[in-house]
């Protein structure tokens, strides 16, 4: 395949790109940015980008990203008062780093929701990718509650996450998704650098 039929490839892809993933594509993005720079309206982005995902990863047999987003949704509002009141003296939370320990703990918990949702998912539906699916939910639902806590691993997480995203929305013929994806891995990277300036200034 030339240059000339890469390029067309692309355009046609771009072009069936639906309104609704232009939309999380938008939203998203801000949601990152503002996220990476601790600014507290990155939760009203992302509670949109997340509403508007239910629909669109349902409609691509999705159901695990589908409920993720349902999640998301919730989440963003509980992230948007942890940011303001979460601290002992309900006022905004600061950024923290879990211990070893934590992050280990973390992880297990992570895993053990992919293991039956994994199952769940290719036992009983026609979910696509059941296992790459139930792997990016289980761990995000971890990730995103780190991040409604500031702790900094959060982004680590995210930069793996996001990763294996690229993949499962491409496969699936979501480019504009998978390409967010790839802008999230690299915000993600960015995030963590940001927060843990801000960790040291606050030492």
């Amino acid at each position: 395949m030339d240059f000339s039929e890469i390029n067309n490839s692309i355009v046609t892809a771009f072009h069936a790109t639906s309104i609704t993933e232009w939309l999380i594509f938008i939203s998203a993005i801000i949601y990152v940015l503002l996220a990476a720079a601790e600014n507290i309206w990155c939760w009203l982005f992302g509670i949109i980008s997340s509403a508007l995902s239910v629909y669109l990863c349902y409609s691509g047999q999705l159901f695990l990203e589908s409920g993720l987003s349902v999640f998301y949704v919730v989440i963003g509002i509980y992230g948007w008062y942890q940011w303001l009141y979460g601290s002992d003296i309900k006022t905004e939370l600061p950024v923290t780093s879990a211990s070893l320990k934590k992050n280990l703990l973390f992880i297990l918990i992570s895993v053990l929701l992919w293991v039956p949702f994994g199952y769940i998912a290719q036992k009983f539906s026609t979910q696509a990718m059941p296992y790459l699916d139930a792997f990016i939910t289980s761990f995000s639902i971890v990730a995103t509650w780190m991040t409604a806590k500031k702790i900094i691993e959060n982004w680590l997480y995210w930069i793996v996450i996001d990763a294996l995203a690229i993949l499962l929305y491409g496969f699936r013929g979501f480019y504009l998704i998978a390409f967010l994806y790839i802008i999230y891995t690299i915000l993600a990277a960015a995030g963590y650098m940001s927060w843990r300036k801000k960790i040291k200034l606050n030492a």
